[in-house]
């Protein structure tokens, strides 16, 4: 079902303590897409609940711990996936626990305002520009023993730009614009005048210590 190197890459990936994955694949980057199912990151090993064509590894999300060794990856993608999930302080420490230290974790999950928050009766919550903060940024973040800095957050007003006609497809980047220079102010004051926010994107580092 899988080529070779991808099932050695795999292999490495699931040794315990990440010691081997550590020491053989010193000189390239372990990258993994959470919940990728059909869409999987170029390079990346997938890891999903169902065998879908370029999965990995086939695992519960919901179930810890996932088949990853501690401090074995150095790139996590997780896309539309935590809003899915039951517990999602429990799965951002997996991903924690798996990324190696200053590993990137790019997610991008649904805006509260927006119609895709809510439309697709699987999703379980919604996120702000702020909800990634209470690992390690807040005076909250004592209910968490994961730490991530964040590096990055970016509104997104549309995901359909593309499909829009010229006139729209003006006033989509004109509110795009505003939320690229003004998150907060736009988050708050302007998010249901504009027929909300679509999602987030947010780019995190693992932040850990000896």
């Amino acid at each position: 079902m899988f080529n070779t190197q991808t099932d050695i890459s795999v292999h490495k990936l699931q040794l315990p303590n990440g010691q081997v994955a550590r020491s053989e694949q010193s000189f390239s980057r372990t990258v993994i897409d959470v919940g990728c199912g059909k869409n999987k990151v170029a390079g990346a090993i997938g890891v999903d609940c169902v065998a879908l064509p370029g999965v990995d590894i086939v695992h519960d999300l919901s179930s810890f711990p996932y088949p990853v060794a501690t401090d074995s990856v150095d790139e996590i993608h997780i896309n539309h996936v935590l809003e899915h999930l039951p517990d999602v302080m429990a799965t951002m420490e997996e991903l924690w626990r798996v990324a190696k230290p200053g590993a990137t974790i790019s997610i991008r999950v649904p805006h509260f305002t927006g119609i895709l928050a809510w439309k697709d009766p699987t999703h379980r919550r919604s996120f702000t520009s702020e909800s990634f903060g209470y690992f390690g940024d807040n005076g909250y973040s004592f209910y968490t023993h994961a730490r991530f800095e964040v590096m990055s957050v970016r509104l997104i007003y549309s995901t359909y730009q593309k499909e829009c006609r010229s006139i729209s497809r003006m006033l989509v980047r004109t509110i795009q614009w505003l939320l690229d220079r003004h998150p907060t102010f736009c988050e708050r004051h302007l998010a249901y005048l504009v027929g909300g926010i679509d999602e987030i994107k947010v780019t995190l580092k693992a932040v850990k210590t000896n």
